[in-house]
């Protein structure tokens, strides 16, 4: 049991090399959207 709980912290990130860039390039996605959906509002209104 304590060797299959060790082997959960040592987990990689699916994509990136850590879960640090994971949560770098959820950030960076969500700046994009929210400055495109910025952009869209002042074109359109």
């Amino acid at each position: 049991m304590d060797n299959e709980a060790q082997n959960s912290n040592d987990e990689k990130a699916p994509v990136f090399r850590s879960w640090t860039g994971c949560y770098i390039g959820v950030l960076a996605v969500l700046i994009l959207l929210i400055v495109l959906f910025y952009l869209l509002t002042k074109k359109y209104s």
